[in-house]
């Protein structure tokens, strides 16, 4: 990561589709940081994509698509979480990418 801003980063994150890999690329990207071994975002880092990048598969589908999942499952609990998880990660970094600037605490 050396020679590499937050902003670059963030972008690398966002652009990882495997949801594993993006939240252990979070984790050395926060430590990294912290650690004061990565540069303050700069104006010069690329831009965001638009959408994050997902796997392959399962393919995506409108939630009206889905077909309704019974309440009160484990399974469908934890089902929610992930995807839950999955854009809290995107939209942090998102913000990263967008909005940091070199006065990023």
């Amino acid at each position: 990561m050396a020679g590499s801003c937050l902003k670059d980063a963030a972008c690398r994150i966002l652009d990882t589709p495997n949801p594993l890999d993006k939240a252990t690329s979070s984790h050395r990207v926060a430590e990294a940081w912290f650690a004061g071994k990565l540069e303050a975002p700069t104006r010069e880092a690329p831009s965001p994509p638009d959408i994050p990048a997902r796997p392959d598969r399962p393919p995506l589908v409108r939630p009206g698509e889905v077909p309704r999942r019974r309440r009160g499952k484990p399974t469908a609990l934890l089902h929610a979480v992930a995807h839950i998880e999955l854009n809290a990660i995107d939209l942090a970094w998102d913000l990263i990418a967008r909005f940091a600037d070199g006065s990023t605490p």
